[in-house]
Parts: C-alpha cells; structure tokens; sequence
C-alpha cells in the first residue's frame, strides 16, 4: 500500500487534509471522502491526492499530485 495525503480544496484554498493508505489515488480518495470520486475537470470543489511513497533518488524529485472530484452521497 502506498501513502497518500487528501486535500479537499474549494477554488483554491485547502479546507481539509487526511492521510490515507491505499492501493491507487482513486482509493485514497474515496476512503478518505466515504464517497466517490472523478476527475476533476475543473471543478471549483475538488481534492488533490499527493503519493508520499518514499521512492528511491534521482527517480522522483516531485511528489506526484492527481485531481479529483466527489460525486454521489456520503457513505
């Protein structure tokens, strides 16, 4: 499992954070919201997931965001 921090963001400005482990972005989302998610495609309220998987030097100097956003009702 990989590590992953959520922030749930409304334009641009970060109104929660969670930590989440899971298999895929998707996952750690989704775990972290209880609820579904998409991609984002611009949509204003949105969560950005950042993989904090340690990787070996010089592979990854980034940490790798993905965009999404919530769809459907809250578990």
């Amino acid at each position: 499992m990989k590590t992953y921090r959520v922030e749930e963001i409304d334009g641009e400005t970060i109104v929660a954070v969670h930590a989440a482990e899971a298999k895929t972005p998707f996952e750690a989302a989704e775990r972290a919201l209880g609820q579904k998610v998409t991609l984002r495609a611009g949509a204003d309220r949105w969560v950005r997931v950042v993989d904090l998987t340690e990787r070996p030097r010089p592979v990854r100097l980034r940490p790798t965001i993905f965009e999404f956003k919530a769809i459907g009702q809250r578990k």
